[in-house]
């Protein structure tokens, strides 16, 4: 989940294409949504973080996301909902790194 009040597009596609490394990406639905809000990028949906009260959006962070990796998915199992967690944040803190 991006920011659509401060949306890193790369940022996030670089999260996905790592984490699909591990586990699959969920796709839109037959109107382009996931969880009904319009898919924005494979795998990402916008919302404003901060004024819902989101946790992504606690900070100012430049770079922020949400991930979901549900270890009851029929598609993935426990093993992998981890792994795939610390794909994302490792995905995230090298993205970071390198477009600091």
């Amino acid at each position: 989940m991006d920011d659509s009040e401060n949306p890193q597009p790369a940022f996030q596609q670089a999260v996905i294409a790592a984490v699909e490394q591990v586990t699959h990406i969920a796709p839109a639905d037959a109107e382009g949504k996931m969880i009904g809000s319009p898919v924005v990028a494979r795998g990402v949906i916008n919302y404003p973080l901060k004024a819902l009260g989101l946790c992504a959006g606690a900070t100012s962070a430049r770079y922020v996301t949400t991930t979901e990796v549900y270890p009851d998915s029929p598609s993935a199992t426990p093993e992998q909902c981890n792994a795939a967690q610390v794909t994302a944040v490792r995905a995230a803190i090298d993205y970071a790194l390198a477009h600091g």
